[in-house]
């Protein structure tokens, strides 16, 4: 949460120093639209048991979509996240319908809302646990207008799993508690509008 706020913190003065660059570069969305990012990402899983280390990895996304209206966008997106540790490569995949809202149709920050479905893997070269299930997600980016379709977004977005379905080496695993996993992201992506 902190680490959130601190983010939101750089976002809004961030908005205040491009104002002037943003006055000579309206945001001006329409049609067919393209972006992908790239960062860092901490996956974890929530359960009774589980542990609450998290494990950051190379993350990211690509979206694409069209324009409903200057505040609305409305696209699908695909959010990975891979971590190797010990001989174990994990990776997860996030695929959402998502609604990106512009509170000002001409400004640059955007709240962005998604659903869709979660896919787990995790891998030692012998043995593979996977997991599906039903997901969720939010996130918030700062479109800075560098050229006349072209934006730099830095942005954060957390998505997260209903409880998971596992599967060892493809037989279904049955568990007394629910187990969901989380993403977390943060990066810089490019939009093309």
């Amino acid at each position: 949460m902190r680490t959130l706020m601190l983010i939101a913190t750089l976002l809004a003065c961030l908005s205040s120093s491009t104002q002037a660059q943003s006055s000579r570069r309206a945001n001006a969305r329409q049609g067919f639209w393209v972006g992908f990012g790239l960062g860092s990402g901490s996956a974890g899983t929530n359960c009774p048991s589980c542990s609450t280390d998290r494990s950051s990895g190379l993350s990211g996304y690509a979206r694409l979509g069209g324009t409903l209206s200057r505040s609305i966008l409305l696209g699908v997106e695909t959010n990975g996240w891979a971590h190797s540790e010990a001989g174990v490569d994990e990776s997860i995949g996030f695929g959402s319908v998502v609604v990106l809202w512009y509170p000002s149709p001409t400004g640059a920050l955007y709240l962005q809302v998604g659903l869709g479905g979660m896919s787990y893997r995790a891998d030692d070269g012998v043995d593979q646990l996977t997991a599906t299930a039903p997901s969720a997600s939010i996130g918030v980016g700062y479109e800075m207008r560098v050229g006349r379709n072209m934006s730099l977004v830095p942005y954060v977005n957390s998505l997260a799993s209903s409880p998971v379905r596992l599967r060892f080496d493809g037989v279904p695993v049955s568990t007394s508690e629910d187990i969901s996993i989380n993403l977390f992201q943060f990066g810089l992506g490019i939009t093309w509008h």
